[in-house]
């Protein structure tokens, strides 16, 4: 007796544990707890790697492969890290937009929402730092990218960007940036918001679904209590064991796949993220230019922030999904084209229609010889013309008349980017000066009004005429 007296057992623990819950909770409820699972699978099996990884570039993919390979159940571990990862993003969005749609975030519980949209931010946050951190090529290519996506905006894009990477490209300081962030930063936050979070729905409970609006009188309830403990913990317990068969069981029969070292050169390599980000990687190639800021800052800040201040510009006071109809419209809106824009993103995955688009004009020497370089080099890849040939990874070359680019500008961005952008994500080719002209004289070419119609041809047809 004087052990739990020491414990708080009457005056804490044992109103924790037998809290009453509202009785048509509904199974949806234990959302919450398998996020909170989650986490706790992801600390544990994050500890256990961070014992055998090396955060610098030279080791840091070494390492992974020891894990994977060497250390006993390393595998499995990996495993579970890197679907819980997924996972984790996928239940705090499930849990997210299920309180949306029901209205669960109107009085007294906007602060509560407001804690949960940082938690998600904050898992997605996750998920790109770690995402790094085996310093493959998918790792190095994808976060270069997404990290320049803040260098549309104005003024303090470039700054971001650098912050980002800590210097001008990527080093060893951006991995041991981000493996700091990851490891130290945001799990420590995660738990500050997950705190606030179960404090807040201890002080103002769960929504009772049988509110149709928000702050109405309800009748007492009668019957058998539904409480924390044990009716809603059995309900997590059966939601729990699924979740652990299920990561288990893809950690053991679908195990990670490494790519090469980051900085092997592969001339058709896509750079692509993990899937809850593909969305956006597919958002961003249908701005280009001038209107770059709409797909990389006005729509997932705008969205963001919005998320954040539901619970303050929804005049709407009912409750439950079957009484919001808008609100259930906007969700479902806003599923679909996440949903749309992550299979587009897949599809264009694939590898590339390789065909490129040329004048219809007779070519000089000069530029004949840059179209074959062109072509060798596998600079369709990234870049299109006219919209048509590679994957908009690079900006639209038949742009570069447009903005009155010279030759010499040209060959020097091509042999060395980063001294013309500092934040160019376009590998340095080591060509002679004169390749370097000819391929700055085929891309000068690109100038349909002047050198006739535009036509598309197979690189293939052209590998051929050339031997």
């Amino acid at each position: 007796m004087n052990f739990l007296k020491s414990i708080g057992w009457e005056t804490h623990l044992k109103p924790f544990l037998y809290k009453k819950l509202p009785q048509k909770t509904g199974w949806s409820a234990v959302l919450g707890t398998l996020c909170a699972v989650a986490f706790i699978i992801m600390t544990i099996t994050g500890m256990i790697l961070a014992f055998y990884y090396v955060p610098s570039p030279d080791k840091a993919w070494d390492s992974v492969q020891f894990i994977t390979n060497e250390v006993p159940f390393g595998s499995l571990v990996r495993g579970l890290h890197h679907w819980g990862a997924g996972t984790m993003v996928l239940l705090v969005f499930c849990h997210l937009m299920i309180n949306y749609l029901n209205g669960s975030f109107m009085a007294p519980r906007q602060i509560t929402w407001v804690t949960g949209a940082f938690l998600f931010f904050v898992v997605l946050g996750l998920g790109f730092t770690g995402y790094l951190l085996p310093w493959d090529m998918k790792a190095y290519w994808a976060t270069i990218v997404g990290a320049n996506i803040p260098n549309s905006y104005p003024g303090i894009g470039n700054f971001i960007t650098r912050f980002i990477l800590g210097g001008d490209g990527m080093s060893g300081f951006t991995l041991s940036r981000f493996y700091a962030v990851h490891t130290l930063i945001l799990p420590a936050c995660l738990l500050i918001f997950m705190a606030m979070h179960i404090y807040l729905i201890r002080v103002h409970n769960l929504s009772d679904p049988r509110e149709r609006v928000a702050g109405e009188k309800l009748p007492e309830e009668t019957g058998k209590p539904y409480r924390f403990f044990p009716e809603h913990m059995n309900r997590s317990s059966i939601a729990m064991a699924i979740l652990l068969v299920g990561l288990f069981s893809l950690a053991y029969f679908v195990p990670v796949h490494m790519e090469d070292k980051a900085g092997t050169f592969i001339a058709d390599y896509l750079p692509r993220p993990e899937w809850y980000y593909m969305w956006l990687f597919q958002l961003l190639t249908y701005f280009s230019g001038t209107w770059d800021m709409i797909g990389s800052l006005v729509i997932p800040i705008g969205g963001a922030l919005l998320v954040l201040f539901v619970p303050f510009i929804s005049e709407s006071r009912m409750k439950g999904i079957i009484n919001r109809p808008i609100s259930l419209a906007i969700g479902t809106t806003f599923i679909v084209c996440v949903t749309f824009l992550t299979v587009m993103a897949y599809q264009e995955a694939k590898p590339y229609n390789k065909t490129i688009v040329i004048p219809s004009g007779t070519l000089t020497t000069e530029q004949k010889a840059g179209l074959k370089i062109f072509v060798e080099r596998e600079c369709a890849y990234c870049h299109n013309i006219l919209g048509k040939g590679g994957h908009r990874t690079g900006p639209d070359l038949s742009n570069v008349v447009r903005k009155h680019r010279t030759a010499k500008y040209l060959a020097n961005y091509i042999e060395k980017p980063t001294s013309v952008f500092p934040s160019s994500t376009m590998p340095a080719y080591a060509l002679k000066p004169e390749e370097l002209n000819n391929l700055a004289a085929f891309i000068l070419s690109l100038d349909f009004k002047k050198n006739g119609q535009p036509i598309e041809v197979s690189t293939e047809e052209l590998r051929k005429s050339w031997k």
